[in-house]
């Protein structure tokens, strides 16, 4: 008997297609990151959206990109992307 393969975003309506457009509303502008710490989970990072207090956010330093909760006064300029979701490795 013959098995033909399909990847989950083939299927239209799969789950997979679903919880990848959740997570990417837009493609475009949205990166997935892995983060520094040991934990190595992965940032979905939206450049498009709007940074606003209390959001963490991926920051310009002059050391790199960081990854920061924005306080009050923070600067706007200083925002390379605004964190949407973190996936976690199972434990």
């Amino acid at each position: 008997m013959a098995v033909q393969m399909t990847r989950s975003n083939e299927i239209p309506g799969s789950m997979a297609a679903r919880l990848v457009d959740m997570l990417l509303p837009r493609p475009s502008s949205t990166f997935l990151i892995r983060s520094a710490s040991s934990s190595g989970d992965i940032l979905v990072v939206d450049r498009a959206v709007p940074p606003s207090e209390g959001r963490r956010a991926v920051m310009y330093t002059d050391r790199g990109l960081k990854l920061a909760t924005l306080r009050a006064g923070f600067n706007p300029a200083e925002v390379w992307g605004v964190v949407t979701w973190v996936i976690r490795e199972p434990s």
